[in-house]
């Protein structure tokens, strides 16, 4: 009876012990090189998002790498001395080479785009503070006016963090501006020990979920802004003292659906696969005829491309089509004017601008 009781205790102890806490000093820091393998885009790795819990045990060691990235992380004053306005203790990595247009013409150039985080206090937190880039060759800071806070500490089991609200808006020198508005909703969903290609040693983890539901806007003159609403859920598996996810999945949110787009977990350099230095970025399409006054508007799809939705959004943001797997859409029972196409395509994303 005695050892029973013993070995009950024990076995409390080690799953006690297994719960862990995540706090700022686990976020990265300058001077981070932190690489990342991601999956082939079809192959999600036998994940089942359901799958969390108390205790939990998570066996991902079969992911198998398509490419890698590498986040280098430096301060905003090493990037450019004029992105110090943003913050001077502001860090962060560059995205990506250029931005995505939303497939409209911009009249200007935007490049060398870059986040950037910052570790605050009063609460403690995780935000994302600002960004840069060069615009038609000038660097160009810009500060969020409401902050998104990523993560408030500390994070253990059981922990949801209420609605926080972030935007973003950056002018185009006198031409128009971008915006990116929203709110993300977290929740630490799970813990355990997960193993990856990384970790072939199970690691004590929880798992924090962000639901992210944001509009991103374009807008240029006198024309209504166009914006695209983007909601998504990102999964991710934390350890002390590893400043990058062990494992971070990204889904498509479409009510109460979550369709995996990407898997990326914290790894090696291997070689032979692809480098993708920076994360790639949305992509425009050729739409035709535009305007389109036939009744018919066809879609240039990449040819590789067999599942996917398509959506027409008004002016003001609202859908007025949604379609699947077609390139042809019917826009006899659509209101004269300009409308902005949106495809996705296993979570990349290409866009049209098209009047009818």
């Amino acid at each position: 009876m005695k050892k029973a009781i013993l070995l009950t205790a024990l076995l409390y102890a080690s799953v006690t012990q297994a719960q862990i806490q995540i706090t700022a000093s686990d976020m990265p820091v300058v001077g981070d090189t932190l690489r990342s393998s991601a999956t082939a885009p079809a192959n999600n790795g036998g994940i089942i998002l359901a799958n969390t819990g108390a205790n939990y045990v998570w066996d991902y060691s079969s992911l198998t790498p398509f490419s890698q990235t590498v986040a280098n992380y430096k301060s905003a004053l090493a990037v450019n001395p004029l992105f110090g306005i943003i913050s001077l203790s502001a860090y962060g990595y560059k995205v990506a080479d250029s931005f995505p247009t939303l497939g409209i013409p911009l009249p200007v150039t935007i490049k060398d785009l870059y986040t950037f985080f910052s570790i605050k206090n009063s609460p403690s937190r995780f935000v994302a503070e600002g960004f840069g880039a060069i615009i038609s060759g000038i660097p160009t800071p810009a500060a969020y006016t409401d902050e998104d806070e990523v993560y408030k500490f500390p994070l253990e089991y059981g922990v949801t963090n209420d609605s926080t609200t972030f935007d973003l808006k950056f002018n185009l020198t006198t031409l128009g501006s971008i915006r990116q508005k929203g709110y993300r909703k977290t929740t630490v969903d799970g813990w355990g020990t997960i193993k990856t290609p990384y970790f072939t040693t199970a690691v004590n983890c929880i798992r924090v979920r962000s639901e992210i539901r944001e509009i991103d806007s374009v807008k240029i003159g006198p024309l209504p802004a166009v914006g695209v609403p983007r909601n998504s859920v990102e999964y991710k598996w934390l350890a002390t003292g590893e400043r990058y996810p062990v494992l971070w999945v990204t889904a498509n949110l479409n009510g109460s659906t979550e369709t995996i787009t990407s898997v990326r977990y914290r790894d090696i350099y291997r070689p032979g696969l692809l480098s993708i230095t920076e994360p790639q970025m949305m992509q425009t399409v050729s739409v035709y005829p535009n305007p389109s006054d036939k009744g018919i508007l066809h879609i240039n799809l990449p040819a590789n491309w067999h599942t996917y939705t398509v959506q027409v959004y008004d002016v003001q943001g609202r859908v007025v089509k949604q379609l699947d797997n077609t390139n042809q859409i019917e826009t006899k029972d659509l209101a004269n004017g300009n409308y902005l196409l949106v495809v996705n395509h296993q979570g990349s994303f290409a866009y049209a601008m098209f009047t009818n």
